[in-house]
């Protein structure tokens, strides 16, 4: 090799170390980037487990207090029927409490691992609301509430049943939940373009403006008060949510206080 020759690849070579230097510079940074992303991510995670850890043990000692409680009282015996009746209903209900904030933290906990998925079949919407509506009347007369609904005639579609189920019972009972009584609730589906909208409308006291925002929220709970003294985990709306967007849908709500709330999820046709 001539010193000329010699030279030129020494010169190449320099070069190419200093494109290979820059390349390792840029992925390095790309490498730094990801682990910092990653770790905010991580801490981001940890966080939220703690904070549904912190709530599942505050909304729990309550049911569970009260089960062992009135279970102790019906051990001792001295109760006529009618307590022992009134206290199996508490610790019945303290138990659907509980279970139903167990349900929830594991379906959120579902969501968040990503493994969370649709089981499409062909069905009719229409049907499933007034099905679903049919089995939550006997809940809203007892506390003297009405139910009207008027679905249009809508053709079948694609949706996962049983998680568009979880999403109509958390819109109804949560009208229930918040309508004094002597109102009604109205259920209502209209076809837009391109897709299924469903209104769930209370004549409740209705959300404050500055509340609006969190609504679908893990945890959100709004200044209201349900009407009954019913219990709240939080975490409804959020997993409603979840499934709507999963169905490639929207959900809202639109709410003045004074003048009840409208609730409101689509799916596309």
């Amino acid at each position: 090799m001539s010193l000329f020759d010699r030279f030129a690849y020494s010169l190449l070579e320099r070069e190419a170390n200093k494109q290979d230097n820059v390349i390792n510079e840029e992925l390095l940074k790309e490498l730094i980037m990801k682990y910092v992303s990653a770790e905010k991510r991580l801490a981001e995670l940890n966080q939220m487990k703690n904070k549904f850890l912190g709530m599942a043990a505050h909304d729990l000692r309550n049911p569970l207090a009260s089960i062992r409680g009135f279970a102790e009282l019906l051990q001792e015996g001295a109760l006529d029927e009618e307590a022992k009746k009134e206290f199996l209903e508490i610790i019945r209900q303290s138990a659907d409490d509980s279970l139903k904030l167990i349900n929830d933290l594991l379906d959120v906990s579902v969501i968040e691992s990503g493994k969370f998925d649709l089981d499409l079949h062909r069905a009719n919407l229409a049907g499933l609301i007034e099905d679903r509506v049919a089995l939550m009347r006997n809940i809203a007369g007892m506390k003297n509430i009405s139910i009207e609904v008027n679905v249009a005639s809508l053709p079948d579609m694609e949706f996962d049943r049983g998680k568009i189920n979880q999403v109509i019972d958390n819109f109804v009972s949560n009208a229930i939940k918040y309508s004094p009584a002597g109102t009604t609730v109205f259920v209502e589906s209209e076809i837009g373009e391109g897709e299924v909208a469903v209104r769930v409308t209370d004549q409740g006291p209705g959300i404050p403006e500055k509340e609006l925002a969190g609504m679908f929220g893990e945890f959100h709970k709004t200044s209201v008060r349900p009407t009954g003294g019913e219990k709240s985990t939080g975490l409804g709306l959020a997993i409603v949510k979840r499934i709507v967007t999963a169905h490639k849908g929207r959900v809202g709500v639109e709410s003045q206080v004074g003048k009840g709330s409208v609730f409101y999820f689509t799916i596309p046709l």
